[in-house]
């Protein structure tokens, strides 16, 4: 083996042009090629508007030999489609692998699903099947039927870096059909990413001085930034402009159908925290005469074409048989060419400008698969997982790391893939029952701490002990059946690839040179020792060897099962923060008022200017374009946009709900502005409501006679009183109280000083200072006072005036403003590109901190779909933030509008800035809250003192939607053109 990387080359260019068996048969190709386009003028010559279609199917193979990839949207109707996905999620939920990365599925021991006739058509369509046929030259098969569910995640590993698929020695198709896993509709993350035409070059091989060529897995892979730079010079010869491509397959209304030529074309599935999470299946599609078998699938009911290409067929030629399906191949062809959108664009789909920088930037980086395992472990550590558990955990990461095997001119390596895949998508339960039947949670807790060892002498050791493994197989006779982790595979066919897999492990192995590809070479070399014990009873011999290479992979794993993640430097912060605003306790506000459990007022305001030091991280400056990242498909189509906000809302929605999102069905509901919030009617509310002699009434008494002394509104006057009760607060307590021995007095007698207060001679005149944010004036001596939780929660009540500072005619125009279709538009749009820009680093945050507690601050406009103990990052709206902008953005818009005299229908982007400016500095996100505690008694608290809180999160996220609002709202499509608002802004 080599460590070196092939470069991709031209056929006249290659070591050993002989080796490429595609590159000896062009002409037995050619016709066969004129026999599938005379089958196709056929059907087509019968037809209305023949001509049209037969040059339809010329153009759309044309387009896969140029650029190597071809996609349509749609192509089986969503009536049909619909009951192939409902028996698809059944079976990979019943059966999938689960894997650390994805959820595999062998299709084909699913014999249910491959039974159904829908499901075969997605991947089989006959239209598919004759291109495919037509670019690879001959009668075709499928050789591998994969189902695979992936979650939004931000990682590079060997499955998902840029890569050429199976072998350079000849040519493999795939069609995957990818659609938003449990739902109806198209990809919108974990896409197909491809670099269009690199399928014109072939993969160099190398020759050995006897000159036997080879090849091996990692010429297949371009996993750092000078050989991402490679491939995309290597594209460039193809554009007269030599500028790279790459389309990124994501944002399509209905399930994706892609043919691509996936032995030559560099491809990856572009993983990243961003997006829906994925279902895909794929089928890998070789011509009959490569000799690498066929899927096996058992007899199946309808297309005599389907039992052609997943069973045994019956007899009949392969051309017979596709022509019997022209009649579907015709109406495809038909809907190809009077559809708009029926074949996809792939220009639609390039990533740009900082699309194309965060993708060239993510792949350069190079495979982030050790980071995340390290994370995953660190995490069941500090949640005190079982460590037979944590040692499953780290197989699993383990199995899917770098494994180098090698690539023959005579495709020897078809035999061993079976088995390979069996153990690298074992399933969590397969693994934990060889962990227990080996007993090696015994074995792990009695290991001593290693000395550490160079990786060669390492590896030697590893090598040597697959070597009399592999010396043993090949002697030993298969005496028992294959066990349920084959599948459908039997005894015999599992026993050849199994061999052939360890011959090849043998051969990787011999040349490994750092730790990550030492520990996959390790269980993979484990786990394959164990089934071939299984099938072959190898005895003792047997035995011993799996027992020593175990014994390797454990020494390896050990001190990761054990290790915590290094605590960041601000920890303390973060700690602090928790023990006042946690998954529970979303708010201090909640924390104080609800769970009666405030922090004190030194720590709100060191956990307020944490969340500020959090916020410029998250939100960096600078001058993003929305229209270049997956958001910009969508500006275009309002429907699309509000489909697709509520398609990721409904993803986080259960957990959007526990952080304070109503739960509603529709999206419409968000928007209603909260019945009784505006003054008037809050002030009318609480005169009805207020128990008579409460220390709720003294407040608003107080608020009313100040109002009428100074003319304020009640929501000013409530601000000046809540002031004035923060900074003197502990001398009114001393005052009441009478003495530093006496009892806490009521919270009654205290607010009904401050009422008494107010109206002495001389008030109207005075204005009291606003207290600083969080910091009351310090005093001696205790300043508690009690009260019931009842009167608590009805002092919460009266003291919230001070943010309901809008009018009934700005809460009614606000009403308004929240049903006019351009507003919704601009609101969507700006959340959406809020979660989008901030998606990136969010996962940075998380990955520095070592939790994904780090994002607790931030639930109030984004949640994290896997939760805040998961390391996978998912964010989604969180549709409170609707409601938050409904009740406190759009009536001061309103109030914009009335100020300028203005009617609903004038408002423009600058009234729409100007509104969100006035709600900042009209207070509503600034209130001064009580500091309720608990005491020995359930029904009664304490107040210590009151707390000026400004929402720490006010300026950076009024500064974002003062910009963005207006901008989407320029955006949409009924928007009159002319100078925007962004271009005014800029």
């Amino acid at each position: 083996m080599s460590p070196r990387y092939a470069p991709l080359v031209p056929a006249d260019e290659l070591a050993s042009p002989e080796s490429y068996r595609q590159l000896q048969r062009e002409r037995e190709a050619t016709r066969f090629r004129r026999e599938i386009e005379a089958i196709v003028d056929s059907a087509c010559g019968a037809e209305a508007g023949g001509p049209l279609l037969r040059n339809t199917f010329t153009s759309l193979s044309g387009n896969l030999a140029s650029e190597g990839a071809l996609s349509f949207a749609g192509l089986v109707p969503p009536e049909r489609f619909e009951p192939a996905r409902r028996a698809y999620d059944s079976a990979i939920d019943t059966r999938g692998s689960r894997g650390s990365l994805h959820n595999y599925l062998n299709v084909a021991d699913a014999g249910s699903l491959v039974e159904h006739p829908e499901f075969r058509e997605a991947f089989a369509h006959p239209l598919l099947v004759a291109l495919v046929a037509y670019a690879l030259g001959g009668p075709v098969k499928i050789i591998d039927l994969r189902a695979k569910d992936t979650q939004p995640l931000d990682v590079v590993a060997r499955d998902n870096t840029l890569h050429v698929d199976n072998s350079p020695f000849m040519d493999e198709f795939k069609v995957i059909v990818t659609w938003t896993m449990g739902t109806g509709r198209g990809p919108s993350g974990q896409g197909l990413t491809y670099l269009p035409r690199t399928n014109q070059l072939l993969r160099q091989c190398f020759v050995n001085d006897d000159g036997t060529a080879w090849s091996d897995e990692d010429s297949c892979i371009f996993p750092s930034q000078a050989r991402v730079d490679e491939a995309l010079a290597a594209q460039a010869r193809f554009f007269d402009d030599g500028l790279p491509r790459v389309v990124h397959l994501q944002d399509i209304a209905v399930p994706c159908h892609t043919i691509f030529a996936a032995s030559r074309l560099v491809h990856h599935r572009y993983r990243t925290s961003a997006g829906g999470p994925r279902s895909a299946i794929m089928a890998a599609f070789h011509r009959t005469d490569e000799g690498t078998g066929f899927l096996g699938a058992s007899d199946l009911p309808g297309s005599a074409l389907d039992r052609f290409l997943l069973a045994t067929g019956d007899g009949r030629p392969f051309l017979e048989l596709l022509a019997e399906e022209m009649p579907r191949v015709v109406a495809a062809l038909a809907a190809a060419a009077s559809r708009p959108g029926f074949v996809v664009d792939p220009d639609r789909h390039l990533l740009r400008d900082d699309g194309f920088r965060s993708w060239y930037e993510r792949q350069s980086a190079g495979v982030s698969l050790d980071r995340l395992r390290r994370a995953t472990l660190a995490a069941a550590v500090d949640d005190d997982t079982p460590i037979v558990q944590r040692l499953v955990l780290r197989m699993q990461y383990d199995l899917q790391g770098a494994l180098n095997m090698p690539l023959y001119t005579d495709l020897r390596e078809e035999v061993r893939k079976r088995a390979r895949i069996v153990i690298r998508e074992m399933t969590p339960e397969h693994i934990r029952e060889i962990v227990t039947r080996h007993d090696l949670g015994a074995v792990l807790r009695a290991e001593p701490a290693p000395p550490h060892r160079p990786v060669s002498e390492l590896a030697e050791e590893l090598h040597g002990a697959l070597v009399a493994l592999r010396r043993l197989l090949s002697t030993a006779v298969a005496s028992r059946p294959a066990g349920p982790i084959w599948g459908s595979t039997d005894g015999s066919a599992a026993a050849l690839s199994l061999r052939r897999f360890i011959v090849d492990l043998c051969v990787a192995t011999a040349h490994i040179a750092d730790d990550a590809s030492l520990a996959t070479g390790c269980v993979f070399g484990a786990l394959g020792s164990v089934l071939a014990d299984d099938l072959f009873d190898m005895g003792a011999p047997g035995r011993e060897i799996t027992g020593e290479l175990f014994g390797m992979y454990i020494r390896l794993a050990a001190p990761s099962l054990g290790e915590r993640c290094p605590a960041h430097p601000e920890k303390e912060k973060l700690d602090t923060y928790l023990e006042s605003v946690n998954e529970e306790r979303q708010t201090a506000k909640l924390a104080s008022e609800v769970l009666f459990q405030a922090a004190s007022a030194e720590v709100t305001a060191r956990n307020d200017d944490f969340v500020r030091a959090l916020l410029r991280r998250v939100l960096p400056p600078g001058r993003p374009s929305p229209e270049s990242g997956d958001l910009g498909a969508l500006l275009a189509d309002p429907a699309a946009l509000s489909a697709y906000y509520w398609k990721r809302v409904v993803t986080g929605k259960p957990v959007a709900v526990r952080f304070g999102a109503a739960d509603l069905d529709t999206l419409d509901g968000y928007f209603g502005l909260t019945a009784g919030r505006s003054l008037p009617a809050a002030v009318a509310r609480l005169r009805e409501e207020t128990t008579p002699g409460s220390p709720a009434e003294h407040l608003l008494r107080s608020i009313e006679r100040l109002a009428s002394l100074r003319g304020q509104s009640h929501a000013e006057a409530c601000r000046d009183v809540m002031s004035r009760l923060s900074t003197h607060w502990p001398d009114l307590v001393q005052r009441v109280r009478g003495g530093p021995d006496a009892p806490p007095p009521p919270a009654d007698r205290i607010l009904s000083t401050l009422h008494d207060a107010i109206g002495a001679a001389g008030e109207e005149g005075r204005r009291s200072h606003r207290s600083s944010p969080g910091v009351p004036a310090p005093r001696t001596g205790s300043a508690e006072v009690l009260l019931t939780t009842a009167e608590a929660r009805e002092l919460a009540r009266v003291y919230m005036l001070a943010r309901l500072c809008f009018s009934a005619e700005e809460f009614r125009i606000g009403q308004l403003l929240a049903g006019d279709p351009r507003v919704r538009y601009a609101v969507l749009a700006t959340h959406l590109y809020l979660v989008s820009e901030v998606s990136r680093s969010a996962s940075e945050l998380v990955e520095d901190w070592g939790t994904a507690k780090i994002l607790l601050p931030f639930t109030e406009a984004f949640v994290n779909v896997a939760g805040y103990s998961s390391s996978v990052i998912d964010l989604t709206p969180n549709p409170k933030l609707i409601t938050v902008i409904s009740n406190n953005l759009l009536p001061a818009v309103a109030g914009e509008l009335l100020r300028r005299d203005a009617a609903v229908d004038e408002l423009d982007a600058d009234i729409l800035a100007a509104g969100v400016q006035a709600a900042v500095q009209r207070g509503v996100f600034d209130v001064t809250i009580g500091l309720f505690n608990q005491t020995d008694r359930r029904d009664v608290v304490s107040l210590s003192g009151l707390s000026r809180r400004v929402c720490p999160a006010v300026r950076p996220f009024g500064a974002f939607c003062q910009r963005w609002l207006p901008y989407f709202f320029d955006r949409h499509p009924s928007a009159p053109t002319g100078r925007t608002f962004m271009q005014c802004f800029t």
